[in-house]
């Protein structure tokens, strides 16, 4: 990197300069011309007077705020990066020690190749995720090979992220072309602008296996239904043997059948029928085995699932005057969350009197209207303690639906107008996402109706209306608990239906809104908790997840606190314990156990709250993924395909002389980036510097002929 100087701009009018240097001219010319004390030689007179003169317009000059305009360059040299598959499916069968000791010298070697040659590299190491090799111990031995999952397409739109506007000259991925996490790279992954070469590693022969491809099944059952469990195999090598499968519900055997393979390539799809009889987790083993078995590998020969046994689900009944987009997307908003089923009903049918299905909670949309009457059903319903959320725009009549159960009076207008939504910082009701406001100011206006509200006390605002830029204290999203306890919702507009497309725009899902929706539900539908000490804790998850805990403790008012210590110990199926102190985080604590391993695990945690011990307990799984154990040979086909697509080339071993290749096909090219800046020139010190120099010049040679 390097600075020039290229010119110097000054924006004053042309009389500040012809000021400047007459007086300038002047003093020079005061002190030196007619002074009394100037020399007597003439050429020291026109000597120190033209130094004056200079020194003084130099002076004059800095006042008119000259700036200097400085071009910088940066010099940025190409650059390649190194991608290293981190998960065991590479090295798993014969020579596992020798294969991962080979990879392990690759990713040692591969940046040495390039170094030495004056190519600057970068590496990296994916599975679920992209990471930067420099982020693990310098020892070659500490990178593991141990990713559950493989995320190819994901790895090659990381490197894109991290260097889409950076000088690469090739992008280098060693993997087996075994992808289980993630799109198909084939046709998902976007490449950066630069050729990506694939080296293949892993082994392309098929060898005797019997694995079980896939365990399928429901995530959630719900007690005294029968529910299906379907087992597919897929045996090779296996002609004329006999398999077993059997299935295991809880630690204890249910089934076992036998399948006789007749090829040399054979699959086969077991179903089997399991009753929820308790309300919990329920852990599924399936196993298979040959009668005559000599494989590499059996770690693939067993799968386990978890599935959550509920008592039932919350029952959800959408009540609209017709036909909407908003019924349509809040149906698909609670369907999302799997322990809630719905039903939409139309008013006019209930008008007939139609019988009212069952549910837990009530929403109604644009309910009452001039044209659509409120149901008498709807009406007693109202009037019970039924969870309610009232949703309407501008044709709802809010005055025929009770204040005490809105919470609002709103005096309304023939006329509608849009709105916008800002968050209420102050909504404690139940968490959100912190982004919440950032979405929302991309949203479309809702529709409402034209006027005033007043909210009761007893209102608990999440969302204000807002006009335009100009934030209101009036609620459009809010929750009120009346004297006795009812728990009902208001949204003071419709077209929310357009708040979950544009989620779907922005994001690439209907998250945001969905979570919404339903934390809203679970809010009306739950019953008041008065527990002092809550813990919120995991039921199931992958192994490759991270285990948290979410604690809160409330003073006997209720209000949250964290002035307690949270201890939580967690116990593995074997007895063994680990201890763990949860750490504040705002008005609630939290808990990272990181990673563990499959199996189910007791947690126990408590707290001493005025001088009382509290204590909660629970249970949760962790289920093993075995996805890297389900396929072995490597797919280097697909590592062909990608390689073409991005114009690189397809390295067939690990092996430095294959590199010669890369070398044939990349073009090596610094790239200069100019940075452009303007400065006061007043901030260059050596200015100051010759200033002071000569002015002391002068003053040392008047001081030598005698003068002052």
């Amino acid at each position: 990197m390097h600075d020039l100087l290229t010119d110097i701009q000054v924006n004053a009018p042309l009389w500040k300069w012809i000021l400047g240097g007459c007086v300038a001219l002047g003093l020079a010319l005061l002190r030196y011309a007619i002074g009394t004390d100037r020399p007597s030689q003439s050429w020291l007179r026109w000597g120190l007077g033209g130094l004056r003169f200079i020194v003084l317009g130099t002076l004059c000059f800095l006042l008119l705020e000259p700036l200097m305009k400085s071009l910088t360059q940066e010099v940025e040299p190409s650059k390649i990066i190194l991608v290293h598959d981190g998960t065991s499916s590479q090295w798993l069968g014969k020579d596992s020690t020798a294969k991962k000791l080979e990879l392990q010298t690759w990713i040692k070697e591969l940046p040495k190749f390039f170094n030495d040659r004056g190519i600057d590299t970068q590496s990296f190491i994916f599975g679920t995720q992209l990471q930067s090799i420099s982020s693990f111990s310098s020892k070659e031995d500490s990178l593991k090979f141990n990713s559950p999952r493989t995320d190819i397409a994901g790895a090659i739109e990381g490197v894109r992220d991290l260097f889409s506007h950076k000088n690469i000259a090739a992008v280098i991925i060693t993997t087996d072309g075994l992808s289980n996490r993630g799109h198909n790279p084939e046709f998902s992954s976007q490449f950066m602008n630069a050729p990506h070469f694939f080296v293949g590693s892993g082994d392309t022969t098929n060898i005797k296996d019997l694995k079980i491809v896939d365990l399928i099944c429901n995530n959630v059952a719900y007690l005294g239904n029968d529910f299906p469990v379907e087992v597919r195999l897929h045996a090779r090598g296996f002609k004329g043997e006999n398999i077993n499968t059997t299935i295991s519900i809880n630690g204890i055997k249910k089934e076992e059948v036998v399948w006789f393979s007749e090829s040399e390539v054979d699959s086969k799809s077991h179903k089997f029928t399991i009753r929820a009889d308790k309300v919990g987790a329920l852990k599924i083993r399936v196993v298979s085995r040959a009668d005559i078995s000599n494989e590499e590998l059996m770690s693939n020969n067993s799968r386990t699932a978890i599935i959550d046994i509920l008592e039932s689900k919350r029952r959800v009944l959408i009540v609209a005057d017709a036909p909407h987009p908003d019924v349509a997307a809040l149906k698909n908003a609670i369907q999302s969350n799997k322990h809630q089923e719905v039903e939409v009903v139309w008013a006019t049918e209930l008008n007939q009197n139609e019988e009212m299905p069952e549910y837990d909670i009530m929403i109604l949309h644009n309910l009452p209207n001039p044209q659509v009457p409120l149901p008498v059903a709807v009406g007693e319903a109202i009037a019970q303690d039924v969870p309610m959320l009232f949703i309407g725009g501008a044709n709802v009549n809010w005055k025929q639906l009770p204040t005490e159960r809105t919470g609002i009076i709103y005096e309304t207008s023939d006329l509608y107008e849009s709105v916008g939504s800002s968050v209420n910082d102050e909504f404690s009701l139940f968490s959100f996402e912190k982004t919440l406001d950032t979405k929302l100011s991309y949203m479309p206006p809702l529709n409402s109706v034209l006027g005033k509200v007043e909210a009761k006390k007893s209102l608990d605002v999440l969302l204000y209306k807002k006009l335009g830029s100009l934030e209101t204290v009036w609620p459009l999203w809010a929750f009120n608990k009346d004297a006795a306890g009812r728990r009902s919702g208001v949204i003071l507009g419709d077209g929310i239906w357009r708040w979950r497309m544009e989620n779907f725009m922005k994001d690439g899902d209907f998250e945001a809104f969905d979570n919404l929706i339903n934390n809203s539900i679970k809010y009306l539908s739950s019953r008041d908790d008065v527990r002092r000490f809550r813990i919120e804790s995991p039921d199931k998850l992958y192994e490759d997840e991270k285990v948290k805990f979410i604690a809160q403790v409330y003073d006997a008012s209720l209000n949250p606190t964290t002035d307690v210590d949270v201890e939580l110990s967690i116990s593995d199926e074997d007895g063994q314990e680990f201890d763990f102190f949860f750490t504040t985080e705002n008005n609630y604590y939290s808990l990272n156990c990181g990673r563990l391993t499959p199996g189910t695990y007791t947690w126990e945690s408590h707290c001493i709250l005025d001088s009382e011990v509290r204590e909660l307990k629970g249970e949760f799984n962790v289920v093993d993924l075995k996805a890297e154990q389900t396929s072995l040979a490597a797919d280097h086909g697909l590592l062909k395909r990608l390689s073409k697509k991005s114009g690189g080339l397809f390295l067939g071993t690990i092996a430095e002389a294959e590199l010669i290749g890369v070398l044939d096909n990349i073009e090596l090219r610094d790239i200069v980036h100019e940075y452009t800046e303007r400065q006061e020139l007043i901030r260059y010190d050596i200015l100051v510097w010759l200033i002071l120099g000569a002015i002391t010049l002068e003053w040392v040679i008047r001081r030598r002929q005698g003068g002052y």
